[in-house]
């Protein structure tokens, strides 16, 4: 007896399913892209329970008839391709034909489909992969398809689903970004008999972007468009201000099919490049169209990701798209062709970078200075009015300036003398009868200044265990300190870590929470719901009291102590993005994350002015930790200089 055998048809349709079918999320999405394969223009999908009991995609696009509908349900039944010379120049996002065949026979399965031009239409039922019916059905134009019971007759495969919000937020996430990708389109989405999704359909791509992710989102994105190298680009890209703390705001659109692809969203990394906090990802929709030919779109078996002939276009025409669009948001369409090819190896000048942004107010200063780490920059515009010279801001405020100096003095007024002083002396000297005290302190005022005056003098040192004498800051970064003959420079900001850190460190193995008198409301996407009904415990354990406050929002009742309120929200949503990149975090691995993460918020920032006895208190804390000369990011905290290598730098044998 031979030991190799034929599997029939139920066992390689199950089979398929294993490849094709991962969960109900990927149902709706080969359903998705078989209704827009077939000209859809408005597609409705209800789901209940997380889409494993029912599942339902209507779309009024072409329909089938009898003959293709029996035919449809069959395995490697298609009509997007006839030959293998087709696969090299797909434009459809279906072309296996293995989709419905498979999800056929892991479920409970119905097909209603109707053409514009006949009066019935027609209706096959499914069952487990056994062919049940088909009969005349009346139905209107298009295509309803349902599941039902989805992997009923394959418990193993239902046994990994995960829960019911986590099966529907994915959905959600299929929907949404196939309704970015075909803005044309009108989508609706009924998650357990609530819309949850509703798209116009008319074209207008940041009509979608509002729709699905909220109007005042609206304010903070920039339009794309872009071309080059037989590469064109569009879509929209988000101030660094809108941050999500996970790519779930990405969507990445190559020839129509939403894809996953590492060397492009590296190339939006770099786009952004020191713009963005570690952890914080911006919103971007990118819609690539290539050459066909250029692209292999059969690598995966759920179309998820492609096989670009030469990813390097790809790279540089998304690295310059998202460039462009950040540094001049309203010129936009020019193209690579435009640009001063000059710019792509020199840097621009500070004066460059200010016009480069100076549309938006809500870049910082450091902003600017992470902008200027970026060695590409578009040219400016000519002006639109030729050989007319606009006043400087700095000119006119010049010419009122001198002005205004100018009456003062026909009219006799003289400046006083200029006096320098530091505030601090001042206020310690105790002398308040002096020429440079400002006239309008009264008599009450100067009283109050000498008592704080005397607060000052009486104001007793910390006992000094560690031998530190500190000399004073610099830069208000860095503390400056002498032990005997050594010189030592110590970083403020990473010390004070290392100190909250210990003080975090030393509570019982669960962080200790406070209660809020009044709790936080905080706006949550689908994903940080989902973590606040599975992960709980966690986040007890850290120190967080968590629950869902409204479809949308999270109430925060408790949080850890020694954790300044206004930084919940912050620290919060940094742990979520630890439960989201960890696939199995230790409680320990967490904890020190969100330590170290909560002791850096909370600590002295560089450009703090400390007066002596705040520096000796600082010392003092440090060493009294586990591990004073390292921060909780393992750097240093503390550097010394001996009187050697001191003579060293100054080149002394």
């Amino acid at each position: 007896m031979a030991l190799i055998h034929v599997l029939d048809e139920v066992t390689i349709n199950k089979i398929a399913a294993g490849e094709v079918v991962e969960r109900p999320a990927s149902v709706i999405k080969e359903l998705l892209e078989n209704s827009l394969d077939a000209g859809a223009t408005s597609i409705e999908v209800e789901i209940a329970d997380g889409g494993t009991s029912y599942m339902r995609v209507t779309d009024n696009g072409s329909g089938m008839t009898e003959e293709d509908a029996r035919l449809a349900v069959l395995r490697h039944a298609t009509s997007k391709i006839k030959s293998v010379d087709d696969l090299f120049d797909i434009a459809s996002l279906g072309f296996r034909g293995e989709a419905l065949a498979s999800i056929a026979s892991v479920s409970h399965f119905s097909l209603t489909t109707r053409k514009v031009d006949q009066e019935l239409g027609t209706q096959i039922l499914i069952d487990g992969g056994k062919f049940t019916d088909c009969l005349p059905f009346g139905a209107q134009p298009g295509t309803t398809i349902e599941v039902r019971d989805l992997f009923f007759n394959t418990p193993a495969r239902r046994k990994f689903l995960k829960t019911e919000r986590t099966e529907g937020a994915k959905i959600q996430d299929i929907v949404g970004k196939l309704a970015l990708s075909n803005p044309h389109v009108a989508f609706k989405l009924i998650n357990n008999d609530t819309v949850s999704i509703v798209v116009p359909g008319n074209g207008n791509l940041m009509d979608t972007v509002s729709a699905l992710y909220g109007y005042k989102v609206s304010d903070d994105i920039f339009p794309i468009a872009y071309e080059s190298e037989g590469i064109t680009i569009h879509g929209v890209v988000s101030k660094p201000t809108l941050l999500k703390s996970s790519r779930i705001w990405q969507t990445i659109v190559v020839n129509n099919r939403v894809i996953s692809d590492k060397a492009i969203t590296k190339a939006i990394d770099n786009a952004y490049h020191a713009l963005l906090p570690k952890g914080g990802y911006p919103l971007v929709l990118l819609t690539i169209s290539v050459p066909p030919a250029s692209v292999d779109i059969n690598v995966h078996p759920r179309k998820s990701e492609v096989k670009f002939e030469d990813d390097k276009p790809v790279f540089k025409a998304v690295y310059h798209a998202v460039l462009q669009a950040l540094q001049n948001p309203l010129q936009q369409g020019q193209g690579q062709n435009s640009w001063d090819e000059r710019n792509t190896t020199e840097t621009a000048s500070p004066d460059s970078i200010t016009t480069a942004v100076s549309y938006d107010k809500s870049f910082t200063k450091q902003g600017l200075e992470k902008l200027n780490d970026i060695d590409i920059w578009a040219p400016a515009q000519p002006s639109i009015n030729q050989g007319y010279e606009r006043p400087t801001v700095s000119s006119i405020a010049r010419e009122k300036t001198e002005d205004f100096v100018q009456k003062l003095r026909t009219e006799g007024y003289e400046a006083p003398k200029r006096t320098t002083y530091e505030q601090s002396s001042w206020v310690e000297s105790g002398d308040f009868n002096n020429s440079f005290v400002p006239k309008s302190y009264t008599t009450e005022d100067k009283e109050k200044f000498r008592q704080l005056a005397n607060n000052l003098h009486q104001q007793q040192l910390p006992v000094n265990t560690t031998g530190l004498l500190p000399l004073g800051q610099v830069a208000s970064c860095y503390i400056l300190a002498k032990k005997g003959d050594n010189l030592y420079i110590i970083d403020q900001h990473a010390a004070h870590e290392r100190i909250r850190y210990d003080a975090l460190c030393k509570s019982a193995e669960a962080i200790p929470m406070q209660d809020l008198l009044i709790p936080q409301y905080i706006e949550a996407n689908e994903e940080e719901l989902i973590i606040v009904e599975e992960q709980a415990d966690t986040l007890v354990n850290l120190g967080f009291q968590v629950v869902q406050g409204g479809p949308t929002q999270l109430k925060i009742e408790g949080l850890p102590i020694d954790l300044v309120e206004s930084k919940g929200e912050e620290i919060l949503r940094y742990v979520f993005s630890l439960l989201k990149d960890f696939q199995e975090p230790t409680k320990a691995q967490l904890r020190h994350e969100m330590l170290a993460y909560a002791s850096c918020r909370g600590a002295i920032k560089a450009g703090h002015n400390l007066n002596t006895y705040q520096m000796t208190v600082l010392i003092e804390d440090l060493f009294h930790t586990d591990k004073p000369y390292v921060c909780p990011h393992g750097r240093p905290t503390i550097i010394k200089f001996t009187p050697e290598e001191l003579g060293k730098l100054f080149l002394r044998s």
